[in-house]
């Protein structure tokens, strides 16, 4: 009797154990697909603006379209569902779509002094037919103009890491002004019904920081860059 109680407890760990380590397998797959859909949809949005001179619209609804209105983003439109169709991607169907946030401050009196990165805009007084109207120029100009811009909740914008760049608080530390975001969801881990993970959500302009780690209440995967570095990189990809 004894020695059957003992297999049984050692078979009882020994199952324990293999869940537990294919639970953790799993778990690390969908972190890794998910980082990896992050990645993608980076590359994808600079392609999109190296070609269009602008940052894409959001889509106000789950259809992977841009808020154009009159073949511009409509206006007030900063966060919404990331544009799957528009910049070139089948809209997923096997996950929730990723959220996505662009600046936008537009000054339309003064286009050199336009910090709205989903318009295309000349802010640089090219003249219609010259080979730099509207180029990736003027989109930089806008993006020095963003990042000079104080953090604001009522703009794109980045929380903390909860390690160097503070905590993970939209309402107490907003840390910087962001180009954009992009939020992939990837499971309810906290159980509340709502697979985006404090403080992600609908409504919300902020976006945890990057380097955030993933946690167990929150495994959503975070892309972004500020003014300065997309318009940095935007430099290396002039000819």
């Amino acid at each position: 009797m004894v020695e059957v109680a003992i297999a049984l407890a050692v078979a009882g760990l020994m199952s324990w154990a293999a869940f537990s380590g294919y639970a953790t397998v799993s778990e690390q797959q969908e972190i890794e697909r998910g980082r990896a859909d992050a990645a993608q949809l980076q590359s994808i949005l600079r392609a999109f603006v190296l070609r269009n001179g602008r940052l894409p619209c959001p889509a106000t609804l789950p259809n992977g379209y841009e808020a154009l209105s009159g073949g511009t983003c409509a206006s007030g439109i900063q966060l919404g569902w990331f544009p799957y169709v528009s910049v070139g991607l089948e809209l997923p169907t096997d996950r929730l779509g990723a959220r996505y946030s662009v600046f936008r401050e537009p000054n339309l009196v003064s286009p050199a002094q336009d910090a709205d990165l989903a318009l295309e805009l000349e802010r640089t007084g090219d003249s219609l037919g010259e080979p730099t109207h509207r180029d990736i120029t003027d989109l930089i100009v806008a993006l020095n103009n963003a990042s000079t811009k104080a953090v604001s909740s009522t703009r794109t914008h980045l929380t903390g890491d909860g390690g160097a760049a503070g905590v993970i608080d939209c309402a107490a530390n907003r840390v910087m002004v962001a180009a954009y975001w992009v939020v992939v969801p990837l499971q309810d881990k906290d159980g509340d019904g709502d697979r985006l993970d404090a403080p992600h959500a609908l409504t919300s302009l902020c976006a945890t920081s990057p380097s955030a780690p993933l946690r167990f209440t929150s495994d959503d995967v975070v892309i972004a860059e500020s003014p300065a570095q997309l318009a940095g990189w935007l430099r290396k990809s002039l000819p």
